[in-house]
């Protein structure tokens, strides 16, 4: 049977708090813990939280004995607690009490504007981080307001487990709906500051990252991370918890838990708390799917398929050299429909080096199938809302790492360029690489680069030419090596005594496409520079690269003249 503060009790834990205080005067007093979140029993003790202005001991504990409970109070001075709410001084072991259910009993108009406080400051290390971990696909992000809450609970969690004791009691049955509302509120006005310092805003239901605020964060120096500088906070409680006072609160959380739930086992319990994945989702045609979604290839194909009902369908291996593709093709009604579902999975350390000493010096790439997987997302979902003929992407699996793409009909923009080296050339041949040309520059001017620019990831379709596998894609990259890739990979296909003409007719179309499209002058100079050559000499012939290179350089001069 739980009980709860009468108010004689209360006004005799106040009267104690003045005692403690004597001639000093009293900031603010509040109650939190097993009383306020409505489940104590009668052993438990009322934990309460004294601020004292100019207290010179800066924190202690007192227990007395109060109408027949045990009344603990946790003392702290004013100046070190506003510290700890602005800046983690103490490791948030003060401030965290406000993060929580309490009940003010002296001066409660401070308390929660330092409640607001330390959640505000909160949300925008939880907003970096999301922002540090998914550069590209934070900008689509759906957040639900209570993703806050619990990512503080399964942080705090996981560096200082007792603490889920806390955090299991308080959400326990009708307790939970009660709790959850009382911390909310501070969350929720947090939110709103936010919201004017245009750091979020509020659509349809959800929160999202300003675009202005995702930018700025990217911007920044390279510095502790967040997560680690949480790690750094959450370690004092343990060394604080010296204190008996303080440390006896873990041990009744842990026996009013195991006393609720005689059959749990005390192992593993950080993972019965809500996972705050649930609660961040991303926009695609079959509703919001949230970061925690663990949906395989058959569960998506009934997702797909409205009324979950096919007669057949059918997974084919059709390669991947990086990843793990497969075509899924559904029968439902004698009609078939085609997906392409990517696995995104991290390179060894072979597929890793090679990449990086070819490309050492001249860009990077992602190597973590989580990250390339953000991006095949983000940028292709970006891309996509500008009228970019990009695959439709129906579903994303962040937990088994795979995106469900549509299936584009069409040739590889690879057998335009052999055509066009073999000398079978079209005049249609050489208006598709002007085309792409164009296609590139259209991308650049939205501020993204392409990362993967080989003619293989473009397929011509019988509508338009398409842009394949984006997941070396970011807003910020490397434009430059955008084109050098693409007219040097191109260059391969060359015998290597063969002729430069066919590879000149590349270049030339391929950049006069890319400036009439608006594509800078400097970007394709620096395409020719010796930093871009030297990453494709391993396998393009020399005479053909350097005839790809000096066409860069001569078409850049020669806009650079009629420029000026």
């Amino acid at each position: 049977m739980t009980i709860q503060l009468n108010e004689r009790l209360k006004e005799n834990v106040l009267k104690l708090c003045n005692d403690i205080a004597g001639s000093r005067q009293i900031t603010a007093v509040c109650v939190y813990g097993p009383w306020v979140c409505g489940y104590a029993d009668k052993k438990t003790n009322v934990n309460v939280l004294l601020i004292l202005d100019r207290f010179t001991l800066r924190l202690n504990t007192y227990s007395e004995t109060v109408d027949d409970v045990k009344v603990s109070v946790l003392t702290v001075n004013r100046l070190d607690f506003e510290r700890d709410v602005n800046k983690g001084w103490l490791g948030e072991f003060f401030a965290e009490k406000l993060a929580v259910p309490y009940e003010p009993l002296k001066n409660g108009e401070y308390l929660r504007l330092h409640e607001v406080k330390i959640k505000k400051r909160t949300v925008s290390e939880l907003l970096e981080n999301l922002i540090l971990e998914f550069p590209e696909s934070s900008h689509e992000f759906l957040i639900k307001k209570e993703y806050f809450m619990y990512e503080v609970m399964m942080r705090r969690a996981r560096v200082f487990p007792p603490l889920t004791y806390s955090f299991l009691n308080m959400s326990r049955g009708n307790l939970g709906r009660k709790n959850v509302e009382a911390i909310m509120e501070g969350y929720l006005k947090a939110l709103k500051e936010l919201e004017k310092e245009n750091i979020v805003f509020h659509s349809d239901g959800y929160i999202k990252i300003t675009r202005s605020h995702i930018d700025a964060v990217k911007r920044r120096k390279l510095r502790l991370p967040l997560f680690l500088k949480s790690i750094q906070r959450l370690v004092l409680p343990p060394l604080l918890s010296v204190f008996s006072e303080s440390a006896s609160s873990f041990i009744q959380d842990q026996r009013l838990f195991m006393k609720a739930n005689k059959k749990v086992r005390a192992g593993g319990l950080v993972s019965r708390l809500e996972d705050p994945k649930k609660y961040v989702l991303l926009p695609t045609p079959l509703g919001p799917i949230s970061l925690s979604d663990k949906s395989g290839i058959e569960d998506v194909a009934r997702k797909i398929i409205p009324d979950g009902e096919f007669s057949k369908m059918n997974v084919k291996n059709i390669g991947g050299v990086l990843n793990d593709v497969y075509l899924l093709t559904i029968t439902k009604n004698g009609e078939e429909q085609k997906f392409v579902v990517k696995q995104f999975i991290d390179w060894s350390n072979l597929k890793w080096l090679s990449l990086t000493l070819w490309s050492f010096g001249t860009t990077s790439f992602s190597v973590l199938g989580r990250s390339r997987l953000e991006k095949e997302y983000a940028i292709n979902t970006f891309l996509h809302s500008k009228g970019f003929p990009v695959p439709k992407i129906f579903y994303i699996s962040h937990q088994k790492r795979l995106i469900f793409e549509e299936f584009i009909e069409g040739e590889e923009l690879v057998e335009t360029i052999k055509r066009i080296i073999s000398s079978n050339k079209t005049e249609t041949d050489v208006a598709l690489v002007r085309a792409v040309g164009r296609k590139i520059a259209e991308v650049h001017s939205l501020g993204v680069s392409l990362g993967d620019c080989k003619p293989e990831n473009f397929i011509v379709s019988k509508d338009d030419i398409v842009l394949l596998d984006l997941e070396q894609a970011t807003r910020d990259g490397n434009q430059a090596w955008d084109i050098a890739e693409f007219l040097y990979y191109s260059g391969h296909y060359s015998p290597p005594l063969s002729s430069t003409n066919a590879a000149s007719i590349i270049a030339r179309n391929f950049i006069e496409g890319y400036l009439e499209a608006g594509g800078k002058k400097e970007t394709v100079k620096k395409a020719a520079s010796a930093r871009y050559t030297k990453v494709f000499s391993v396998f393009t012939p020399p005479h053909v690269l350097l005839a790809i290179s000096n066409i860069c350089q001569k078409m850049g001069k020669e806009l650079a003249k009629s420029e000026s």
